[in-house]
């Protein structure tokens, strides 16, 4: 019946009793009886969800002691508990026979039962909650003896909270022990007291005792069942599930270790600067130390003051997860830290290879490294115990067995798996290549001991080991390796090295040079050595060709053997090399040099020793190659206009336009700078004319002396034809023989005179605009010169010149 309404509502049948039996559990809970059991009816006159209570015989009267509900049933006293969490819930029966009375005493839990026949009333007192708790845990009703302990006045005292701890433990393990791992791993976890020690005693299997010993300070006092580490399929699943209990505590010891780390390093900065004011006089040393002794009693966090906060009873650290962390000294936790990550590496390897294993023994990690090593063997999990061993710094031990898992994994003990099932070959090969690029270039005997087999394998990857390893090493440590292993390497290194900047060109353009040298002086046919490298005969053009100088060209026959054409790659870039740097030792390659070999090579030497008579007589006399001595000059000539040009770019832009221009049509005047090139490609070829003629004379009559003559005398003109924008008439016509005929030099001259006419036009133009600008710039000078400022001082005016009105004083222009 609702007391305010007055509304009554049918709840439950009584059953076989007479009269209802009613006891009030709550303000807003009864217990009704229905027969044998007992229902509990919420507030709103509906069933509660909890379970009911059943008795053994049918009760008369039912009273609640929390958390127990007391029957008295006939014949006897019958204790249950109202919170029952299992069928197996534990039953207390006494025998008082002939009860009449039953009642319960709410603030003291005590229960009064007045019995007919006897000579006063019973008084039932209820077991100390505590005591009941371990009463119940005794006897394996773990859920019970938690419930019983959640009713202690002060759950949070040092003692009840051991005693929460302790059934925690043992309800772990011994769900544990019935397989339920994932209830029993969260039970434990529940503990404060929780750490992994605790949890790997499970796993005799994960934790060595070499690694148990140093923190069994940690396991918790408490008298444990021993229980069978699982098997099979059931192993593999208990593993996974205490994977992330791991993994949790792996993070809040790394948290926790980098929090101290970074507290010291401010208490030490602040004892540092502490210390600097002591050290200002003395008077002021006094007061230091006093404030220093002040400031030590501030509010603030420190490393000891966590610590000993943490070891006091009732702490608030006390209640964390990582509270055991605050006692460890750095050794232990350094301890622990390695016996998780040991564990997490023999869980990994348990489960199925997804590559987390590899990511983890890849980045910074505690795992100990015996330990480690062994499991992964075991397993054959090679590929994983080289990212250990490079964490770790065992260079020689992964490379080694690198070595091993390339060229000979048969002598492996297990077979490679996972991904080090994969490294064979050239796979294995660029594997030790990458590993030692990140190693870097310092560890020098590393390198020369495992680039022989490298090189040996594939040198392609040898080269790239070289050429991407930071920092790079020395050419000195290099170049031997590759002279011995790989010696067509060192030129291909070499220049890598040169591009890349790791080397200064200056050092060693000469020594590069002097490689491409070696390799085109190597012959291995004498036939070969006259076909490719001995000067042709000249044609009748004047111009001559060796193979090596057509080696860069797109004729080059295919059918030319290996070797001729790594000569000729050498030859272009031995070329290439010396027609570019400003750093070669001419005098150093040329005492190598064979007299009557590499005529053109020796030419470009000629050039950087500046002796560019002897550099236009070979191409002339020695090589009959007159094609490359004009193209020799035109390169002197280029270079001599580029170097005058130098720095023009922090000129005007105007300005720049117009030099621009005047380069590009010889300076202003036919000559300039490396004009004087093509006087000196005149006169060797009139020299060479007139010893041509002298033989000609002496063998011949004066018909066929007169036609060579006008043959050579027309290559002359054809030149001063060609060139005569840059050569200048004024030099070049004293140098001709009078003999000449004046038709030859026709084109010459008519190309002389419409360049100047153009020059003098061009010059009229620009002085003509130079004028304009001249008068524009006078007209602004006399603009701004009649500019004037008026200023008036009346306090009411009028200005004239512009009709405005101003007040107080006024300044107006014009």
């Amino acid at each position: 019946m609702q007391s305010s309404s007055g509304v009554t509502s049918e709840i439950a049948a009584t059953g076989k009793a007479t009269q209802a039996c009613i006891t009030e559990v709550s303000r807003t809970e009864l217990l009704i009886n229905q027969d044998t059991s007992s229902l509990f009816v919420g507030g709103n006159a509906k069933l509660s969800k909890r379970p009911s209570i059943t008795w053994s015989d049918t009760p008369v009267a039912v009273t609640y002691s929390r958390p127990y509900a007391v029957a008295m049933l006939p014949g006897h006293i019958e204790v249950r508990s109202a919170h029952r969490l299992s069928d197996h819930g534990l039953t207390q029966k006494l025998p008082i026979a002939g009860t009449s009375v039953l009642t319960a005493c709410q603030s003291s839990g005590n229960v009064f039962v007045a019995a007919t026949g006897s000579d006063g009333i019973h008084q039932l007192a209820p077991v100390p909650f505590d005591q009941q708790a371990k009463a119940l845990a005794d006897v394996d009703q773990f859920a019970e003896a938690l419930t019983m302990s959640a009713y202690l006045h002060d759950s949070q005292t040092e003692p009840n909270r051991q005693l929460e701890d302790g059934i925690h433990i043992r309800y772990g393990h011994h769900l544990f022990g019935r397989g339920e791992f994932d209830e029993g791993l969260g039970q434990m976890g529940m503990s404060s007291t929780s750490n992994p020690v605790t949890l790997l005693h499970l796993f005799p299997s994960l934790a060595s005792p070499a690694l148990l010993h140093p923190v069994s300070h940690l396991v918790p006092g408490v008298k444990l069942p021993k229980v069978a580490e699982p098997t099979g399929e059931a192993y593999s699943h208990a593993v996974s599930v205490l994977l992330p209990y791991l993994l949790s505590h792996r993070s809040r010891l790394a948290a926790f270790t980098a929090a101290t780390d970074t507290a010291h390093q401010a208490t030490a900065s602040q004892a540092s600067t502490t210390a600097g004011s002591h050290r200002a006089t003395a008077q002021h040393q006094s007061a230091s130390r006093s404030g220093e002794t002040s400031e030590a009693g501030t509010p603030g966090w420190s490393y000891s003051e966590a610590m000993e906060e943490a070891s006091e009873p009732g702490s608030p650290m006390r209640n964390k997860p990582q509270e055991f962390l605050a006692g460890l000294q750095p050794e232990q936790r350094h301890r622990l830290a390695v016996l998780v990550d040991t564990a997490i590496l023999k869980v990994m390897l348990a489960m199925d290879d997804t590559g987390a294993l590899l990511r983890f023994v890849q980045r910074s990690n505690d795992v100990d490294l015996r330990e480690g090593e062994v499991a992964l063997r075991a397993r054959g999990r090679y590929s994983e115990l080289v990212a250990l061993y490079q964490q770790r710094g065992q260079h020689e031990a992964a490379l080694d067995l690198l070595h091993t898992l390339t060229l000979s994994p048969q002598d492996l003990n297990i077979r490679p798996q996972g991904a080090a099932a994969e490294l064979r070959d050239l796979t294995g090969v660029w594997a030790a290549v990458r590993y030692l690029v990140a190693v870097g270039g310092h560890q020098t005997g590393l390198v020369k001991k495992h680039a022989r087999w490298i090189l040996t394998v594939d040198p392609e990857a040898g080269l790239e080991m070289f050429t991407e390893m930071q920092p790079p090493s020395s050419p000195d440590s290099v170049l031997p390796i590759l002279a011995s292993h790989a010696p067509s390497l060192c030129a291909t290194y070499l220049e890598a090295a040169i591009a890349q900047g790791s080397v200064s060109a200056q050092e060693y353009d000469t020594y590069l040079a002097q490689m491409y040298l070696q390799a085109v002086l190597e012959e291995a046919d004498p036939e070969q050595q006259q076909q490719h490298q001995q000067p042709v005969a000249a044609s009748t053009e004047g111009s001559s060709q060796t193979a090596l100088q057509q080696s860069g060209s797109d004729a080059a026959a295919p059918e030319l053997p290996k070797a001729a054409t790594a000569q000729q790659d050498a030859y272009a870039k031995l070329k290439r090399l010396l027609m570019t740097s400003q750093f070669i030792d001419a005098e150093r390659l040329l005492k190598v040099i064979p007299h009557a070999r590499l005529l053109e090579i020796q030419a470009l030497l000629q050039k950087h020793l500046g002796d560019h008579k002897e550099a236009l007589r070979i191409y002339l006399d020695l090589m009959h190659d007159y094609k490359l001595a004009e193209e020799y000059c035109d390169g002197i000539y280029q270079e001599s206009n580029s170097t005058s040009l130098h720095g023009m770019h922090q000129l005007p832009a105007s300005l720049q336009s117009r030099l621009k221009g005047v380069a590009s049509q010889g300076w202003g005047a036919p000559g300039g700078p490396g004009s004087d090139m093509y006087l000196l490609l005149i006169q060797a070829l009139l020299q060479q004319n007139e010893a041509a003629f002298s033989e000609a004379a002496g063998q011949s009559g004066d018909g066929q002396e007169a036609s060579q003559m006008s043959a050579r005398w027309q290559e002359v003109a054809q030149l001063l034809g060609r060139k005569h924008d840059r050569i200048d008439s004024v030099q070049a016509l004293p140098l001709l023989p009078l003999q000449m005929p004046l038709r030859l030099l026709l084109p010459f001259l008519e190309g002389a005179v419409r360049l100047l006419v153009e020059q003098v036009r061009n010059a009229a133009v620009v002085r003509s605009l130079r004028r304009s600008e001249n008068l524009q710039v006078r007209e602004d000078l006399t603009k701004s010169k009649q500019r004037y400022v008026l200023v008036c001082s009346l306090l009411l005016g009028f200005c004239c010149l512009h009709g405005l009105k101003f007040a107080k004083t006024a300044c107006c222009s014009s």
